[in-house]
């Protein structure tokens, strides 16, 4: 595949491999962007900034509708493309393609909605005789670095608001699965989008970063990635607005008074979904001591029966990891749990990129696992007494995206609600739940901002507003 700078698609000498991390095979290549490269994507979406900024709202909304109806015809090419890329379940790469198609229809919708709204100057005695009000303006080019687990639908996620907005943007996928979003990029300019308005880099992040992040013709950074990776960017960028969804820790409690087989239910797929790449998967679930053995047994034998492995077949539940390298970090993890105590019931079995859903108990609660994501198919079980020490215990990695509470009372439920540290809460859902409409993003350390198709568009625009005076 080729990567697009300047309004063409290009090829470079030196390339990346895109790997099958199910087969191991090489599936494709993409351009190995230079520095130079990375300029000039920026200097051209600079420069035609105005492109997209009058563009009328309904020419913009006409563009992200055409798409969706692209990627909806074409659904199960691009399910497969997910696939082959990350080694997710076909199941997943269906439904991650119809949530990119519900996530540019939301952009075209919000494309034609989003306005801004009158001021009332005559509040104040100066104003009477004045008359005004303000409107939303694209910022211009806006830097988006996507990450490799939801290859689709987190590109459309930035790029749809990005469009519906009035922006210019530079897309940076990740090397590791960047097929289906150039792919789309490809379907956004077959659905009319003028192409000297989207540029797509591909290549090492790490060679890149400086070029992309450190150049002031960038307004904003909108970052889906790593805790580590944020905190370098944010270190580095300037002045410039910042949006980050960074991942986080966050804890289901099962209270004695929740519904355990719903609780079991629902962690389990949260937690083994996308073989625990994901920035809500349940990896700590803390239940009440006087349900905990009934609990425990009870999850142990349903993530046993998580069927996981060839994900292409219709009946698989659970895919590889992304890379072996992947796989065998998460195991070395575990590993170093269980030197410190704790107790495997499942799992710890890994084969290439292939990771068994794994369960543990008894690991500390300052060990690595229980302060940081994982990011792969591991659970954490802990028994506590006292609901306070519970919800101290979630908070004290100091953010998160999601946390949730099993519990069939309204008190406990809105105290969770207040005293949880993160962007939702879920009562009676797993961390694992979403939609593409509402806001969503990290608390504290977990993010900067919030995604969700109007309220990315709200991040990537400013209010400019006009008073008149009536004489």
């Amino acid at each position: 595949m080729k990567m697009l700078i300047a309004g063409e698609w290009i090829s470079t000498p030196e390339t990346v491999d895109v790997i099958n991390p199910y087969t191991g095979e090489v599936i494709d290549t993409t351009p190995s962007a230079t520095i130079e490269d990375a300029e000039r994507a920026i200097t051209s979406a600079h420069r035609h900034k105005k492109i997209m900024a009058k563009m009328p709202r309904h020419l913009r909304a006409g563009i992200l509708d055409k798409a969706a109806s692209i990627i909806e015809d074409r659904a199960e090419e691009f399910a497969r493309r997910i696939v082959s890329e990350t080694g997710k379940t076909i199941t997943e790469g269906r439904r991650e393609t119809a949530r990119c198609v519900n996530t540019l229809h939301l952009s075209a919708s919000s494309a034609r909605a989003f306005h801004g709204q009158a001021i009332p100057f005559d509040s104040m005695e100066s104003g009477v005789g004045k008359v005004g009000y303000y409107r939303r303006e694209p910022l211009g080019v806006i830097l988006c670095i996507t990450p490799f687990n939801d290859p689709l639908n987190l590109v459309a996620h930035k790029l749809g608001p990005a469009i519906a907005s009035g922006n210019t943007v530079v897309l940076k996928p990740s090397e590791m699965a960047p097929l289906s979003a150039i792919s789309l990029c490809e379907v956004l300019i077959e659905a009319g989008l003028p192409p000297l308005a989207l540029n797509v880099i591909t290549g090492s992040g790490k060679k890149l970063s400086d070029p992309l992040i450190k150049n002031d013709v960038i307004k904003m950074i909108s970052l889906t990635g790593g805790v580590v990776a944020g905190k370098n960017i944010a270190a580095a960028a300037g002045m410039v607005r910042m949006a980050f969804e960074l991942g986080g820790c966050g804890s289901c409690i099962v209270m004695d008074d929740g519904d355990i087989d719903k609780a079991v239910k629902t962690c389990v797929s949260g937690a083994f979904a996308a073989a625990g790449e994901n920035c809500v998967s349940v990896q700590r679930v803390l239940v009440h001591a006087s349900i905990f053995d009934e609990f425990e047994e009870k999850f142990i034998t349903a993530a046993k029966n998580v069927s996981y492995g060839d994900p292409m077949r219709e009946d698989t539940e659970m895919g590889t990891m992304i890379s072996a390298a992947a796989a065998t970090a998460v195991q070395q993890r575990v590993e170093e749990a269980v030197v410190e105590g704790a107790t495997v019931h499942a799992g710890n079995v890994r084969d290439g990129a292939l990771y068994a859903p794994t369960v543990l108990s008894g690991i500390k609660r300052d060990a690595w696992l229980s302060t940081n994501e994982i990011f792969g198919p591991v659970v954490a079980l802990y028994p506590f007494e006292d609901f306070d020490d519970a919800k101290e215990f979630s908070n004290a990695p100091g953010g998160a995206i999601h946390m949730a509470i099993f519990t069939s009372n309204i008190n406990h439920a809105y105290e969770a609600f207040g005293d949880l540290e993160a962007s939702m809460v879920l009562i009676n859902e797993s961390t694992d739940f979403r939609i593409d409409a509402m806001p969503f993003g990290g608390a504290g350390s977990a993010g900067l901002g919030r995604e969700g198709v109007k309220f990315s568009m709200e991040e990537m625009t400013e209010p400019k507003a006009i008073c008149v005076s009536l004489g």
